[in-house]
């Protein structure tokens, strides 16, 4: 191996710091990368442009259970400039997928305006959940349920254009497999002007 010039040491991990900081935002994780193998695995899993705004991400934890009860994680999502859109879709997923282990939920948030069109002071939660778990052989099912299972927002407060929702989990082997995982929640903001072509 050849060498062409020195490198200031310091000045390469603050660069890459910066690198792995700006790919961990955009992924929505705190989780560390290694280079390169980590970096490279990252922007892989990084989703592709032109879906809906990622409008804030939550590092919900590692979780391992089984109970069967709502059970509050003591976690919520502030999110702000919500005056922009009528819809929010949270959704939560796992760090890696393994047979019978839940991998992702879907919820939407319907957000009101009592008044000034554009001026969001209400919102109401979606009655049904969606849930992806990986079957004891490694098929992918999905699942809608009025219950809400795996690790799902339970209700949502407006106030002065920003949203906070609290962050749930309840366990049911049939729609949700294992909660056993490290998880990460994300918001993404819809208008319905847009779904409707204008």
């Amino acid at each position: 191996m050849s060498v062409d010039k020195l490198v200031d040491s310091t000045q390469l991990d603050a660069d890459l710091t910066s690198v792995a900081n700006a790919i961990r935002t955009k992924g929505g994780t705190s989780a560390s990368l290694a280079f390169p193998a980590g970096f490279v695995s990252a922007i892989q899993n990084l989703p592709s442009g032109g879906g809906l705004p990622l409008l804030a991400t939550l590092d919900v934890g590692s979780i391992n259970s089984t109970s069967t009860s709502a059970t509050d994680l003591g976690k919520s999502i502030t999110v702000s400039g919500i005056n922009a859109y009528d819809l929010l879709l949270v959704v939560t997923s796992v760090n890696s997928v393994v047979n019978n282990r839940h991998q992702a939920t879907a919820r939407l948030i319907w957000l009101t305006a009592s008044s000034a069109i554009g001026t969001k002071d209400g919102a109401t939660i979606a009655n049904a959940t969606w849930n992806v778990k990986v079957s004891s052989s490694g098929v992918k099912t999905s699942r809608a349920s009025t219950t809400a299972y795996g690790v799902y927002p339970n209700s949502c407060t407006v106030s002065s254009g920003s949203a906070t929702i609290p962050m749930y989990r309840r366990y049911n082997n049939t729609n949700t497999g294992t909660l056993n995982g490290t998880y990460t929640a994300r918001v993404y903001g819809v208008k319905v002007y847009d779904l409707l072509g204008g």
